[in-house]
């Protein structure tokens, strides 16, 4: 029966993973070179690589650190931060002060290359110095406890040694370089406050003496008794000068918002003033207008009414607003005139007080400095003592970082981690396997299931030939497979040792003395093992499949009505040739007539495969006046008979498009059942379609895994602009745990027994 190719193409979770496993079995041997791959390669890194150490150790970093209240000078704001003392520890500076404390620039481990190649190693030179200043840092991870003040510090080198003891030497450069800092920053503040306070008493002792002078030379009494009501009033009147100042500006800005405003939208306008007043009837006079615009034209009287009384409302509102404007700048030039009024009396009242009591203002501008120039004389005296006592505190090691845990000599390497790489090399090794196969799969556009014929070409599929790697598979290694393997393979040694009632040969009953056996058709078939296996193993899964096709053929036409079929493909080895011949039995072992023509004039293969050159031949029979009555001959199989291509011609297209090749149809369909004529493949010649009008109909031949999507949808594409019937198509060659899933563990079982 026919294929459905309309069925749901859903698939449960169960039949996914089967699908995938088939995938991955299919590509088996892919998936395995890839595994192999980069496990050799991992295997060849993990232990090639020399082992490398890692020494760790860790650091507390405090945010309080100090023993005074004063010695806040001493953190520098670094203990607030582990960030900035994480990247301290990574600093070129630090790692530079390392290298020449350790000398490693003499240690093999950390040998740097010189700046030029073959030149001898130069310590002093400063490329030669970057590389080994670049090189240690890439060795050394600082990392941050989080929610703790704890920084984890590690060191890696191929000696556990030297990794041990840089890391301990980073730890000892790292504290001595705060200590440094600390002292530097003592040191520079002293400095600084000792030259602030010699300047500072030289300057309070001249500005005394300037101040005894002038007091004694004056006599000036102190400001509060003689000058306190000068300065009062002077104050009373500067803030009658803010507040006329501060009313200026906000009329100023009242002027100009009534001035730039929209015509109406007056800001605290009041609520029912003439100005809102206007501004409504000029709105409810505008709607009105707009919308009698709509039905009327404004010519029309009531309109030019309208428009009259729009412009008055207008005019008026504009009117209103002027006036405004006008108060608005009246008031704002009234208060800019009040503001300079009371700047002109603030000006002569100072003029007075300066005229009646410079002397004494210029006596208590001095006393005032001298007081101020005092107050930080004692402040910086102070901050001096301070930093005289915290510098005293050196040999107490007052800084905030304290090493927690020194590094150990470590006693395994930390890389490479040989059960880590390996595990990491499998897991790779199997994804990248799993994703290639995959890729693999999905990249290959070939026709591989129903589902793809159905899809690309919209034909229904006659029937699938399995194979026969798959019944390979499902038999065990001594099985006939494996016995057409070995013949395969060149052994031949288990073909010897069969009888002749173990030969297939048995089964083909009512077949002639002159047929080869059935050992002659398998060394006649090693190329192509599926060749005639409808007699060499009539109860395999593919003689089955071409049983299936012949029910097809019976149940798809009226009897009779459907008797001469064309086989061809899409391109060259598709195994058409071989599954015409496989019908033909399929057909003659039904007691039906058939007669299998072979008008591949190009490359014939029918002969090859039944053995038999009797007869004229076709091209003999299309280039002579010959009669075909004796054009047919018998093969192997009863009631099978073959017309062999003959000798192959220069011009093929000529000879099948002749008249005499019509009345070779008309003349065998008067005498067979069926006439299956096979040609060459459509796409690379056009003989196929020259015959398709003088046969019934044409089967298309493609091949599971091998025949792309796109070549099977220009055959149909020719078919279809020749209007020729195309039945269907054959699916040869196909997986059949792709194209049925786990029904094809059901048949690969069934057909055990065979």
């Amino acid at each position: 029966m026919m294929v459905d190719q309309t069925s749901d193409t859903k698939k449960g979770p169960l039949a996914q993973i089967q699908h995938y496993w088939h995938i991955v079995f299919k590509w088996k041997w892919t998936a395995m070179i890839v595994l192999l791959t980069v496990m050799t390669a991992t295997l060849l890194f993990t232990f090639l690589t020399a082992p490398v150490y890692t020494a760790s150790g860790s650091v507390w970093i405090d945010d309080n650190p100090k023993i005074l209240p004063f010695q806040e000078i001493q953190t520098f704001g670094a203990g607030s931060n582990l960030q900035s003392h994480a990247r301290l520890l990574q600093s070129r500076a630090l790692a530079a002060e390392v290298i020449e404390k350790l000398r490693l620039f003499e240690k093999s481990e950390f040998g740097a290359k010189p700046s030029k190649k073959n030149d001898p190693i130069d310590t002093l030179d400063p490329i030669f110095r970057e590389h080994l200043i670049q090189n240690f840092m890439k060795t050394i991870s600082v990392s941050p406890v989080p929610g703790t003040r704890l920084v984890d510090v590690k060191f890696r080198n191929r000696n556990p040694k030297i990794a041990a003891d840089t890391l301990n030497a980073l730890f000892d450069g790292f504290i001595d370089m705060l200590v440094r800092k600390r002292n530097q920053a003592s040191e520079l503040a002293t400095e600084f406050l000792n030259a602030q306070l010699a300047t500072l008493r030289t300057e309070i002792s001249e500005r005394e003496k300037k101040l005894s002078q002038i007091g004694s030379e004056k006599g000036i009494l102190p400001l509060t008794v003689t000058e306190a009501p000068t300065v009062a009033k002077l104050a009373e009147i500067n803030k009658s000068l803010t507040d006329a100042t501060i009313d200026r500006i906000n009329k100023f800005n009242r002027y100009n918002q009534i001035k730039s405003a929209p015509l109406g939208e007056i800001p605290d306008a009041p609520t029912g003033g003439l100005i809102q007043k206007l501004r409504e009837e000029y709105r409810t006079l505008s709607r009105e207008y707009a919308k009698r615009l709509a039905t009327l034209t404004p010519e029309y009287p009531e309109m030019t009414r309208l428009k009259s009384e729009i412009d008055a409302a207008g005019e008026a509102l504009r009117n209103e607003i002027q006036n405004m404007v006008s108060v608005a700048y009246s008031d704002y030039q009234a208060a800019l005139t009040k503001e300079l009024s009371l700047q002109n009396l603030l000006d002569d009242l100072k003029k007075e007080a300066y005229k009646v009591s410079g002397n004494s203002v210029l006596y208590n501008s001095f006393r005032i400095e001298l007081e101020n120039k005092k107050i930080l004389l004692e402040s910086l005296s102070k901050r001096q003592n301070e930093i005289g006592l915290s510098a005293r505190l050196n040999d107490l090691d007052a800084v905030n970082v304290w090493i927690v845990d020194r590094a150990n000599y470590p006693l395994r390497p930390s890389s490479p981690n040989k059960r880590k790489n390996v595990l990491l090399g499998i897991l790779i090794g199997i994804a990248g396997g799993l994703g290639l196969v995959l890729g693999l799969e999905y990249l290959n556009q070939t026709v591989k299931t129903s589902k793809d014929i159905a899809v690309s070409t919209g034909l229904p599929t006659l029937g699938v030939i399995p194979s026969f790697e798959v019944e390979i598979k499902s038999k065990g290694p001594g099985s006939e497979f494996s016995r057409i393997a070995n013949i395969i393979r060149g052994s031949g040694k288990e073909n010897k040792k069969k009888t002749r009632a173990e030969r297939p040969d048995s089964n083909l009953g009512g077949l002639g003395t002159d047929r080869p056996s059935a050992d002659r058709v398998d060394r006649n078939c090693r190329g192509n093992s599926i060749e005639l296996i409808a007699i060499r193993k009539p109860h395999s899964i593919q003689s089955e499949s071409y049983r299936s096709i012949r029910t097809t053929l019976f149940v798809s036409s009226p009897p009779g009505k459907i008797k001469s079929i064309l086989f061809t493909s899409s391109l060259a080895g598709e195994g058409k040739s071989s599954t015409v011949s496989n019908v033909g039995i399929a057909l003659a072992s039904a007691n039906i007539r058939v007669v299998i023509v072979d008008a591949d004039l190009r490359k014939p293969q029918q002969r090859a495969i039944f053995k038999r050159d009797e007869g004229p031949g076709l091209t003999r029979f299309l280039s002579t006046h010959d009669e075909p009555t004796n054009l047919a001959m018998p093969t192997q199989v009863p009631n099978l008979y073959l017309i062999h291509s003959g000798p192959l011609p220069p011009d093929p297209l000529e000879l099948l498009t002749s008249a005499k090749m019509e009345k070779l149809i008309i003349y065998l369909k008067s005498n067979f059942d069926y006439i299956l004529v096979d040609t060459p493949p459509i796409l690379a010649v056009s003989d196929a379609l020259a015959l398709g009008p003088i046969v019934d109909a044409i089967i298309l031949i493609s091949r599971g895994g091998q025949t792309p999507i796109q070549a099977l949808k220009q055959a149909k594409q020719k078919l279809d602009a020749h209007k020729l019937k195309c039945l269907g198509v054959i699916l040869n060659g196909v997986d059949l745990i792709e194209q049925d899933g786990y029904y094809s563990r059901q048949y690969s079982n069934y057909y055990k027994t065979d």
